[in-house]
């Protein structure tokens, strides 16, 4: 097994990787095809117990220590394979990818083919999508034959002018929804908004030159020194705002592993998990 694996990971280039391409493509797409083909009833146990077997292999292979296994000298042989079954997760990963993909081009396609509200902006999809994905393979073919100047400058003006100007500018777009959230927020109508209110000041202040020059007359040691500006928001930063950082980072932690679970042992409910694979 092991060799033939090692003659499968042998980089390979020219034809030989076009072969090799072409063939994970179709053996990906024969395994769909045969899971698609599978009665509604057994699809949705064979997927739940591929899932059951891949989170028990991770989780086997994270908690069982060494020094357990009646092996000499001691070791893990889950781990053995890992790089194993971390390519065949990237395989997935890869046509997982692909149907994304896939989907997309459905979407847009039947958009653009019945002329539906907003068609031009799946048709912008299409000439993106194939411009950015010609200029990357361009880039790549012109550099093998050294005619990477112009393959690089067509690439750099595609990702660098157009797709990074537009992600700074959607999430710029952002700002203006934080700024409208928090005017919501900041409204006073109780205690809690009040205190939340006062320390977004003091913290505002404390990062700004006027905040510093409002208590500057206050000495820089001593007790009173604790009432500057800009120690006050440092400790509101370090100690009240980092406690409740942490209460969130736990709490998402334990949702995520109720979700992980919930997922791995195919009890997940919902639009999603309960159509008919």
């Amino acid at each position: 097994m092991s060799s033939v694996w090692n003659w499968i990971a042998i980089p390979r280039h020219g034809w030989q990787f076009a072969v090799f391409l072409c063939g994970a493509l179709v053996i990906g797409c024969a395994v769909l095809m045969l899971l698609t083909s599978t009665p509604p009833r057994y699809r949705k146990t064979i997927v739940a117990a591929v899932t059951f077997l891949a989170g028990l292999y991770y989780a086997l292979e994270f908690l069982i220590p060494p020094a357990l296994w009646p092996l000499k000298p001691p070791r893990n042989p889950l781990s053995e394979v890992q790089p194993l079954v971390a390519t065949l997760t990237q395989i997935i990963w890869s046509f997982a990818l692909l149907l994304g993909v896939w989907n997309l081009f459905l979407i847009h396609g039947r958009a653009v083919a019945k002329h539906g509200r907003g068609w031009y902006n799946s048709a912008a999809f299409f000439i993106s999508f194939f411009a950015i994905l010609g200029a990357g393979l361009l880039k790549d073919y012109a550099k093998n034959a050294g005619l990477s100047k112009a393959s690089e400058s067509i690439f750099t003006v595609l990702f660098s002018g157009f797709l990074t100007s537009l992600d700074a500018t959607m999430f710029s777009l952002i700002a203006f929804y934080i700024v409208s959230a928090a005017y919501r927020a900041f409204r006073v109508k109780s205690l809690e908004a009040a205190l939340m209110m006062a320390a977004a000041a003091i913290i505002m202040l404390a990062l700004v030159p006027v905040g510093a020059e409002i208590t500057n007359w206050l000495p820089q040691a001593g007790l009173l020194s604790a009432l500057r500006v800009e120690r006050i928001g440092y400790w509101l930063l370090t100690s009240p705002n980092m406690a409740a950082q942490r209460a969130i980072a736990f709490g998402i932690a334990v949702g995520s592993l109720a979700m992980g679970l919930r997922i791995w042992l195919s009890l997940e409910r919902g639009n999603f998990f309960d159509r008919q694979l």
